[in-house]
């Protein structure tokens, strides 16, 4: 089965500034991976470039998805518009019926957690709440491919936590295949199968760590993660 998206000695640079250099990766369907290194080492790139909103200098990416999900550091929610109706507005051309839309709607804000807040304003509900609707709006469209860029970065470390844990029993409940931003190391590994870790600027894959076979239950990393996690802070802190 070929793999969803694909980099082969991907180069990108802006106004002159080498952002990636000989970047190849490749994410596999239903797998998790996180892209993880230092602020502004070009993980955010990466993601943009799978997307297909932005396109490499030198290089090849080969894309094998129809639809992507795309989650931003911030929810990027309407302020004018209810929860269900930012979920709804991305359903506008799947759905004839506005019934048939909402109910839809719905049931993803339900998945969420967000059952009784349909019809809050984004100012009504807390941080957390707010990507939690960005994530159902993010699902709406059936993504064979989500991406998430540092999504949960502005919230504190307990509701962090606890959101990784919601997100990754969302995507293995549909198998959907993601790639997550972050720089938070416990973040990625509580959350991924594999862990891409970059250098600073510009950006290169240093080390790639497959942790599928040691999963942890809940917020606590067993030791052998542990581990792994100390060895990729050593790597991060050697740049």
């Amino acid at each position: 089965m070929p793999s969803i998206v694909s980099l082969q000695n991907v180069h990108k640079s802006f106004h002159h500034l080498d952002v990636l250099s000989n970047v190849s990766c490749a994410v596999n369907p239903g797998e998790v991976v996180s892209l993880v290194g230092p602020s502004g080492c070009g993980k955010s790139t990466v993601l943009r470039l799978m997307a297909g909103i932005e396109t490499p200098e030198v290089g090849q990416i080969e894309r094998n998805f129809q639809r992507a999900g795309f989650v931003f550091q911030e929810p990027r929610l309407l302020p004018w518009r209810t929860a269900l109706e930012n979920v709804v507005l991305v359903l506008l051309d799947r759905h004839p019926a506005s019934v048939q839309r909402e109910k839809q709607a719905a049931a993803l804000l339900q998945r969420v957690g967000l059952a009784g807040f349909e019809h809050y304003f984004p100012s009504q509900l807390s941080g957390g709440m707010r990507q939690r609707v960005a994530i159902a709006r993010a699902l709406a469209v059936d993504p064979d491919f989500v991406l998430l860029d540092e999504p949960f970065s502005a919230l504190d470390f307990a509701l962090r936590l606890s959101l990784i844990e919601f997100l990754r029993s969302l995507l293995t409940a549909d198998n959907k295949t993601a790639v997550y931003v972050t720089h938070d190391v416990r973040e990625a590994l509580l959350l991924s199968d594999r862990l891409v870790v970059f250098s600073s600027l510009p950006g290169r894959i240093k080390q790639v760590f497959d942790v599928r076979h040691l999963r942890s239950v809940g917020h606590t990393l067993p030791p052998a993660l542990q581990a792994i996690e100390a060895e990729i802070v050593d790597l991060l802190l050697a740049d």
